[in-house]
């Protein structure tokens, strides 16, 4: 997995785009991102695992927001490239409510003209190396760019909830923000693909597993990271992976 900075005018909306190639199957734990994902498969395939049953991801995707973790297998010779959006990122390039594709992984085709996708498609797969895989998904969003001004309510929220790492209560921030609570969730959940409540969750549970390291107190961890107790911690690390604490970062651990 190889993480590359965006150009300084998708910087606002990207945080990163990753490529990832592997040369033997593998299945793992995908956690919930805080932001959409779109991703460009060249070679091999993918799918979602759910008990005995597998979906297939589409080669060209986006990826909305989820709460839970998704156990992910990928082919031998599988490779893709995501760009990762920021909290909001994606509203800038797709018009549709973002909240329609919660827990949902969409087709390209059923969001951008064909005519792209396949031009975006033949670019990755013809490229020579990753900066050019890179520069083929950097150019699509430049095309497709609709505004290069976030709405500044959803903007404000986004950077509250970050700076708090997800620790704030929504009543509060809207009224910090001089808006209700109603209208601030509904134009949230538009741009962001989540309420505002999911993605303090996820930068709260992110925020305790970064901070985690071997031999770490889960009881400190949980208080560090906001969690009102350990088994508050618990609860939620369990809801959104469905493994208990010490069985999920052991084996992220030997990852």
């Amino acid at each position: 997995m190889k993480l590359v900075a965006p150009s300084a005018a998708l910087a606002p909306f990207v945080r990163a785009f990753m490529l990832v190639e592997v040369d033997e199957e593998t299945t793992h734990v995908r956690l919930p991102e805080l932001g959409l994902v779109l991703g460009v498969r060249d070679r091999g395939a993918a799918s979602v695992l759910d008990g005995e049953s597998a979906s297939r991801l589409p080669d060209a995707m986006l990826s909305g927001m989820t709460s839970t973790a998704r156990l992910m297998r990928t082919s031998a010779g599988g490779r893709i490239t995501l760009a990762l959006f920021r909290p909001g990122g994606a509203a800038a390039f797709f018009p549709q409510p973002l909240h329609e594709l919660f827990g949902q992984t969409s087709t390209l085709l059923d969001l951008v003209p064909r005519a792209d996708v396949e031009r975006l498609s033949t670019r990755i797969a013809e490229a020579s190396d990753d900066a050019t895989r890179v520069a083929a998904l950097e150019s699509m969003l430049l095309e497709r760019c609709q505004t290069a001004v976030l709405d500044p309510v959803v903007a404000a929220a986004v950077r509250a909830l970050e700076e708090a790492r997800g620790a704030v209560r929504i009543g509060a921030l809207a009224r910090h923000l001089g808006i209700s609570q109603d209208p601030l969730e509904k134009r949230f959940r538009r741009a962001v693909g989540a309420t505002p409540k999911q993605l303090a969750s996820l930068l709260r549970l992110r925020h305790a597993l970064e901070a985690w390291r071997p031999g770490s107190s889960l009881a400190e961890l949980a208080q560090q990271a906001g969690y009102f107790d350990q088994s508050h911690f618990t609860r939620e690390l369990r809801a959104v992976t469905g493994q208990p604490p010490g069985r999920f970062l052991r084996s992220s651990a030997r990852r």
